[in-house]
């Protein structure tokens, strides 16, 4: 075991964790950061809206982040992290590993800690789902909604969830289609009336598969089981999130009822003492420069805890 205590270690290494990595290593904190190498959006072209490197690949981005960390003495590791727990008053133990007996556990102590573990997006199971996603088959119209101005676009989704979703992406086009898949969920007639209002179908086929030029990621139609097909420029789904993880549960922290997502203060507290979260798990905006913000904001609430009494007014 590892027995130095560390002022703070941070699971997570995208834009939430190492913002606020960052921050703690100018403030001149012991931290660890942990990082698995599964970003949310892997696979997407570009992060927008990400003031001074919009377009900017996800990947490059995390590594120069990383990079940052590393400069002013912060060490970000690849390592899985699968069980956090209370120690003390003021002590937490942070076990790695993947519980293969090839893999040798290791264990850290840190005052504090930032759980920046993300989100994992539920996925179509359908073929060419793949061969598109990223560029023109996308889950964030915030992100990703300005590309589509004035193109076709299908919505996967269900339920007034996708109602919703749709509607929204209205800022951008008009040309609209809601694919259920065969799974209408609680679309109610009033919702039908406001999408006919906008001229929005609702096709309800099974999705067969997803076709276009894989070579350029550019998707052309939907085929359906019943071998119609929808001819359309990209595609957005909307099949719901999950965390990555329950190491929040693990330390009992508090989800907020009406999302799901973890519970955190104006300082990025969460319901536990000393456990901070920051970025996707959290009830706000999933926008990379907001994850980035909240990060920013932890580091700092988790340094101001951590100084001494007499420091203090």
């Amino acid at each position: 075991m590892d027995k130095e205590i560390y002022d703070c270690i941070v699971i997570g290494a995208g834009p939430a964790g190492l913002s606020a990595a960052l921050f703690l290593a100018r403030y001149r904190r012991r931290t660890l950061t942990f990082h698995h190498n599964s970003p949310r959006n892997l696979y997407s072209h570009g992060v927008h809206g990400f003031l001074g490197h919009d377009g900017i690949e996800p990947q490059e981005l995390l590594a120069r982040g990383r990079d940052e960390v590393a400069k002013y003495g912060g060490l970000v590791v690849e390592a899985c992290v699968t069980k956090v727990e209370r120690r003390g008053e003021e002590l937490f133990r942070v076990s790695t590993g993947d519980g293969d007996k090839k893999t040798t556990e290791h264990s850290f102590d840190a005052r504090k800690i930032l759980l920046a573990t993300g989100l994992r997006d539920l996925t179509p199971d359908c073929p060419g789902f793949t061969d598109f996603y990223g560029v023109t088959v996308h889950h964030c119209p915030d992100c990703d909604g300005y590309e589509v101005a004035d193109k076709r676009v299908a919505v996967l989704g269900r339920g007034a969830d996708a109602v919703g979703f749709t509607l929204g992406l209205l800022t951008w086009t008009e040309k609209l289609t809601i694919l259920t898949n065969g799974e209408e969920g609680n679309i109610t007639d009033e919702h039908r009336a406001k999408l006919a209002r906008f001229n929005i179908p609702v096709t309800t086929g099974r999705v067969a598969r997803l076709e276009g030029d894989a070579e350029r990621k550019c998707i052309e139609r939907v085929c359906f089981e019943n071998d119609e097909t929808l001819e359309c420029d990209a595609l957005f789904f909307n099949l719901g999130v999950k965390m990555s993880g329950d190491l929040h549960g693990m330390l009992g922290c508090r989800l907020d009822e009406e999302c799901g997502l973890i519970l955190v203060d104006d300082e990025q507290q969460t319901s536990v003492r000393g456990v901070y979260a920051a970025g996707d798990i959290t009830p706000r905006s999933q926008l990379a420069i907001v994850a980035a913000a909240e990060g920013a904001m932890a580091a700092i609430h988790i340094h101001k805890s951590l100084m001494p009494e007499d420091c203090r007014i």
